[in-house]
């Protein structure tokens, strides 16, 4: 399989998946870790605790603040994309900082699709939380501070991998155009 020389937009998107390694693990994935790890302030993760609660004081983010005894209909789909960032993400964005950090490789198409399915993924289920937003209470939460969850928390983490789609789309596009000319011109001898 052809690899491609590694790019100034793959420096890119190594630091971007090196900026997610700790919003997953520190933040994102707290649910999954047993409480006596974090919870109290005796426990040898608490920075987690006090990461997470700093957050949720300052911004007071029903996401962030979902627990299974306060779930409602409207919050099911929480714990799906938690296990989804768990189980899909965050492997995928170990084998990134490998590939493009430790490696130095460039991509190969399996990796551009394997990296257009999480930008993707990644893409979709924060402009689900966006979406979310816009029916949060207006009494808790005034326009202004809806304003700073779509344009400063959440909106990087849709924008960024969206261009991360359309980067990948090129790229995998690229091959099977060098592919297409390969195959017709064999075709014309």
């Amino acid at each position: 399989m052809a690899v491609s020389k590694q790019s100034w937009k793959d420096y890119v998107w190594l630091v971007w998946f090196l900026i997610q390694i700790p919003v997953i693990f520190l933040v994102d994935a707290t649910h999954f870790y047993p409480k006596w790890l974090y919870a109290s302030p005796e426990s040898p993760l608490h920075f987690m605790q006090l990461i997470k609660d700093n957050y949720i004081s300052t911004y007071n983010d029903p996401i962030a603040q979902w627990t299974a005894e306060t779930a409602t209909q409207h919050s099911s789909w929480i714990p799906l994309f938690l296990s989804i960032e768990m189980l899909f993400s965050a492997p995928i964005v170990l084998y990134a900082v490998y590939r493009l950090g430790v490696k130095r490789a460039g991509t190969t198409g399996a990796n551009e699709l394997l990296f257009l399915v999480y930008a993707f993924e990644t893409a979709f289920t924060t402009l689900v939380c966006i979406h979310d937003v816009l029916y949060w209470d207006d009494a808790v939460y005034n326009i202004d501070l809806k304003r700073t969850f779509v344009f400063n928390l959440f909106g990087p983490w849709f924008v960024i991998p969206a261009i991360m789609f359309v980067d990948m789309c090129s790229r995998i596009l690229s091959r099977i155009n060098a592919a297409d000319a390969v195959a017709v011109g064999k075709k014309m001898q």
